[in-house]
């Protein structure tokens, strides 16, 4: 299954989720932007406020061990968004000095 825009974001504790993905039509990166880091803090955090997660709880707690362990799938259509590329921050705070 292919995505249609969105990002989606995968938690890999077990260092197997790699294998698992088809790079030919998904980009497979770490969270590098703050703004994906905000993304994805605030997706658990909404989580956590309507279910009350343990997972969720833990994972906010430990925030610094946990974000390296998560994966950010990004399709083309979503390449140059905030959230998936520092380039796009670069590039608007250059176009305003």
């Amino acid at each position: 299954a292919g995505m249609t825009g969105g990002l989606g974001y995968f938690l890999d504790e077990d260092n197997t989720f790699a294998t698992k993905v088809n790079g030919e039509i998904v980009a497979m990166q770490r969270v590098i932007t703050p703004a994906g880091e905000a993304q994805l803090k605030g997706l658990i955090e909404e989580h956590v406020n309507k279910t009350s997660s343990p997972k969720g709880k833990r994972i906010l707690a430990a925030w610094a061990e946990y974000l390296p362990q998560f994966y950010q799938l990004v399709p083309p259509s979503e390449a140059n968004i905030p959230e998936a590329t520092n380039t796009v921050v670069e590039k608007a705070a250059v176009a305003k000095a």
